[in-house]
């Protein structure tokens, strides 16, 4: 106070120097880099050098799931065939299905492991965490059909749904570490306590399955894991797998309802604007993915409590606490908001959270944007510090890489040449940064891909919005089908479209082994248009074509789709993208 009151000018005039210097750091800006694909490929080299190649992960303890980073090997497996990506990614999950840090007994995820097994957590439970998650898993399951990857997806959401949501919709920020002043009590078991609930048979049997002993692993007691591999747990035990995962289920079913006599951890019921959006886009994604109906009405529910309680007149407020609403939402916040919005609009099909997307995206860029770089700042006006961005990653993706993947979807859903123009800004003003250093920016790299690429996800919108793509498999009927969905007053040719000089329709397997796969196409539609005099053969609406792969019907199967749209006055480009039928 006293050198405040003396030397008041110099105090400023320091202050003032500091904050250049943190806003030249935080604001640096490096020559845009085009992102090829072996810019990417180098990016993942660089990435997996740190890759734990026996237990999963990357570096040594304390481990941390990485998510940013995962997603990204996720996307250079799917549009890359790179194997060594998805063999980090596999390995890093199946360490952490197995370990501790995973919740056995109730689900989720804990933040991190304190060893390089992932045996041993840090117990807190984040929001952020469970959301990436359910999406790394999703997106590992569509590439790999690995059935634990879905369950785990599904076992994590259940426990949000179940410990994380409020009853009007949103949901809860975190549990704590500590229950009773104890870290990690609540979550520990002994011999003893698994006979105490489960009887002496089936205690002994669960405490062989998760590795629970007298020594314990945590302050002598257990935390619950699994020592092998379930596929070998289940083959010591004379088990199928299947039988294991009843096993467990049942035990944890048991268990579960007596921790619930324990002291739980404290919840933070907070409610965060942009952990909330990422938890409806898992959700969303989560609907299209699993085909559960169920999942896309718990994210419009989600979206409807954001509209009712943290929007203002010119915008949104970040947090939500015990009925108020404060503090103005910063760029991630809109970000991730618009992300969830246009997530929810492919699985519900309804256009106006498309819609809604859109007005959010172009609110972030009017608050937010940097109109001489093109990147994005953190807050809508400057403090009385300074006024930095987000660019690298860190337990979730920057503002910036999210923008760049909002953008990106929107460039793939609309004709604007506004979104084409902005993300190809954006990209500009982050690729430089992301090509120097992967490690610290691995989504924008994703996001660069996608732009380039296409999505990766089970619905693809192809011909500048016109046309939704979706493929699945229908086991019943032993068949895959890719289902489309044209814009009004637009079509695509049909396979034959009775003139040279349009692309036809074409669906191919690209999984190898069906050389002839009978592929059957809809009957199509003859009509004049306005710029031919001849009869054009054309889909209109809702089409779907069939892939009948013969005898064996794989678990996943790739096909490539290439089509034409056009209406009445113009044809646009052709457009083609690899669909993978689950």
């Amino acid at each position: 106070a006293r050198q405040w009151r003396e030397n008041e000018k110099a105090l400023v005039a320091d202050g003032e120097h500091v904050s250049g210097v943190i806003s030249k750091i935080l604001n640096r800006r490096v020559a845009a880099q085009s992102v090829t694909s072996e810019v990417l490929g180098r990016a993942v080299r660089d990435i997996l050098r740190d890759a734990d190649v026996f237990n999963g992960g990357f570096d040594t303890a304390p481990k941390f799931p990485n998510e940013p980073i995962l997603m990204f090997l996720l996307q250079m497996a799917a549009t890359h065939n790179d194997k060594k990506a998805l063999e980090a990614v596999t390995r890093t999950l199946d360490y952490m299905l197995d370990g501790g840090i995973q919740d056995h007994v109730g689900g989720g995820f804990h933040r991190y492991a304190t060893d390089n097994l992932w045996r041993i957590p840090h117990f807190e439970k984040m929001l952020y965490n469970q959301a990436q998650m359910v999406r790394v898993l999703l997106q590992a399951y569509r590439l790999t059909g690995r059935w634990r990857y879905a369950r785990a997806a599904e076992r994590t959401i259940s426990f949000v749904e179940r410990h994380m949501s409020a009853g009007e919709g949103g949901f809860y920020s975190a549990f704590d570490a500590d229950s009773e002043g104890d870290e990690g009590s609540f979550y520990a078991w002994t011999p003893e306590q698994l006979i105490k609930v489960l009887g002496e048979k089936d205690g002994q049997l669960a405490a062989k399955i998760f590795g629970v002993t007298e020594q314990g692993n945590f302050e002598g007691r257990t935390i619950l894991h699994f020592p092998e591999h379930p596929r070998e747990l289940a083959k010591s035990l004379k088990m199928t797998e299947q039988q294991f995962y009843d096993r467990v289920d049942d035990f944890c079913a048991r268990l579960e309802k007596a921790r619930s006599r324990r002291v739980p951890p404290h919840l933070d019921d907070k409610i965060v604007l942009s952990w909330n959006g990422m938890m409806i886009a898992a959700l969303a994604e989560a609907a299209l993915v699993l085909d559960n109906k169920h999942y896309a009405r718990r994210a419009e529910k989600a979206l409807a409590f954001i509209e009712k309680h943290m929007k203002k007149p010119d915008g949104y407020l970040r947090s939500w606490f015990r009925g108020k609403a404060e503090l103005d939402a910063q760029q991630e916040d809109y970000a991730f908001l618009a992300l969830a919005n246009v997530m929810t609009g492919d699985a519900t099909q309804n256009s106006k959270y498309l819609k809604k997307a859109r007005l959010l995206t172009q609110t972030m860029i009017e608050k937010f944007i940097d109109p001489d770089i093109g990147d994005f700042f953190m807050v809508d006006r400057r403090g009385t510090f300074t006024r930095g961005k987000a660019r690298s990653d860190g337990a979730t993706p920057s503002g910036n890489a999210i923008a760049l993947e909002v953008l990106a979807l929107l460039r793939h859903r609309s004709e604007d040449l506004e979104y084409r123009n902005r993300v190809d800004s954006l990209l500009a003003a982050l690729s430089g940064l992301a090509v120097e250093s992967p490690r610290s920016m691995p989504y924008v790299l994703r996001g660069a891909d996608m732009l380039r690429n296409g999505e990766t996800g089970p619905v693809k919108y192809l011909a500048r919005g016109r046309v939704r793509a979706e493929a699945r498999v229908d086991r019943k009927a032993h068949r895959a089908i890719v289902s489309l969905s044209i814009q009004k007053g637009w079509h695509i040719n049909s396979n034959k479209p009775l003139n040279d000089d349009f692309i036809p329709t074409v669906l191919t397997v690209v999984s190898p082994g069906y050389p002839d796969p009978g592929v059957v196409y809809p009957p199509a539609i003859k009509r004049k248009l306005k710029f031919s005099d001849e009869e054009m053969s054309l889909y209109e609406g809702k089409v779907e074509i069939v892939v009948s792969p013969g005898d064996r019907l794989p678990d996943s199967i790739e096909l490539k789709l290439v089509l034409q749209a056009c209406s009445d006055e113009v044809c646009l480009e052709p457009a083609k993208t690899v669909l993978r039928a689950r």
